[in-house]
């Protein structure tokens, strides 16, 4: 009996070390043997091109899998089942193209797919290194794309699949940065320093901030321009209103701009909706007459003057005033182009209302009082929102 002990402990630590076994073996059978980061070398030359050549692990990255954890049964397959290979190119190059991002500027810019691995050239690669070796499958692909001749900052993601990619952008010998781009750390390069903004720079993209500031994002204002032309008795009298609400929002802007007035606090919201619906509930009692139809929406653009002003508050921060004064006709000019585009397609509807002989009247004052409860409705929601 004593002898049996020793024979059945062996037997159950042989037992033990076969199941060990057999656990740890289908992680060492599926385990990358070798694996290597990818690396991406950037170069600008002298017509201001960009080229960019990435190599990388090819078989995983067809895969879908980094270098380090595509196993070694899905490269296996992919290299040796007939055709396999050759039809992963294609869907290969249009992830690397589509993962690859390059911005210029906080611009995206284009970029076109020079060169890819081939199918044949994968496989003679994996063969010349034998049985042991045959995985990784470094290779090179080549992008291009043409940057902006003032081009000051570049930012270059990579596709998630090839895992952190060791990256060298430069140009010349003026400007070089090395460094390791993952998924959410992209690679950056400074060419030089951002130019001074200038008005002529400047001027047109806030005349377009001005215009979307009403279209399509100030449905307020929206509403306000609609109350003004409900009550007006021609177009001619709803654009004369359209342009001395300009005004009179024109003064605080400038006045919050230039620094005489301080920002204006979320107060100031409800107070815009409550002039929707003042205006929309004069029009309705018909009390917008001539003389005091230009006060109102003097008065009343002196209150959307201080909404307006934090829309274009972070840019006026390093600019003369004399640039300020050039960029704010700008903003008003898009501002009340937009206006005058919120009455033209007013008054285009009533007229097609006029042909075809509908109660115009009737509509109209229905339209104003349903305007007049959204802006009256808006505002004690907005005052509510300060509590």
């Amino acid at each position: 009996m004593e002898d049996a002990r020793p024979t059945a402990y062996g037997l159950v630590m042989r037992r033990l070390a076969l199941l060990c076994l057999a656990l740890v073996c289908p992680g060492l059978l599926s385990a990358h043997p070798e694996w290597k980061e990818a690396n991406c070398l950037g170069v600008i030359d002298e017509d201001n091109r960009l080229t960019l050549t990435i190599k990388f692990d090819v078989p995983s990255f067809l895969v879908g899998q980094t270098s380090k954890d595509a196993p070694i049964k899905a490269l296996d397959e992919l290299m040796r089942t007939p055709g396999r290979l050759a039809d992963s190119i294609e869907p290969g190059r249009r992830r690397l193209l589509d993962g690859l991002r390059l911005e210029v500027d906080g611009r995206e810019t284009p970029v076109v797919l020079v060169t890819f691995p081939t199918a044949e050239t994968i496989a003679a690669t994996s063969a010349r290194q034998g049985e042991a070796d045959r995985y990784p499958v470094m290779l090179n692909a080549r992008l291009s794309a043409r940057l902006p001749a003032k081009a000051t900052k570049l930012r270059v993601s990579f596709p998630a699949s090839l895992g952190t990619v060791f990256v060298n952008l430069r140009k010349g010998m003026e400007y070089q940065v090395v460094m390791a781009a993952t998924t959410g750390s992209p690679a950056e390069l400074t060419l030089s320093e951002a130019p001074e903004a200038s008005a002529d720079e400047t001027a047109w993209p806030l005349f377009l901030k001005g215009f979307g500031h009403v279209l399509p994002d100030g449905w307020d204002h929206c509403l306000f321009m609609v109350a003004m032309f409900l009550g007006a008795s021609s177009l001619a009298q709803a654009l004369r209103r359209s342009l001395v609400f300009t005004v009179g929002h024109s003064v605080t802007l400038t006045a919050v701009a230039m620094g005489w007035l301080g920002q204006p606090g979320p107060w100031i919201e409800p107070f815009i909706a409550l002039t929707i619906g003042v205006s929309a509930w004069l029009a309705f009692r018909g009390q917008l007459q001539e003389r005091s139809a230009l006060l109102l929406p003097a008065v009343f653009g002196l209150v959307h003057g201080l909404g307006f002003a934090a829309a274009v508050a972070d840019n006026l921060a390093d600019w003369s005033a004399g640039d300020i004064i050039l960029i704010l006709i700008g903003f008003n000019l898009g501002v009340e182009a937009a206006q005058a585009l919120v009455i033209g397609t007013a008054s285009a509807a009533f007229w097609t209302l006029r042909k075809a002989r509908l109660p115009e009247a009737k509509l109209r004052l229905g339209l104003s009082l349903a305007v007049a409860l959204i802006g009256f409705g808006v505002f004690l929601w907005r005052l509510l929102g300060l509590g």
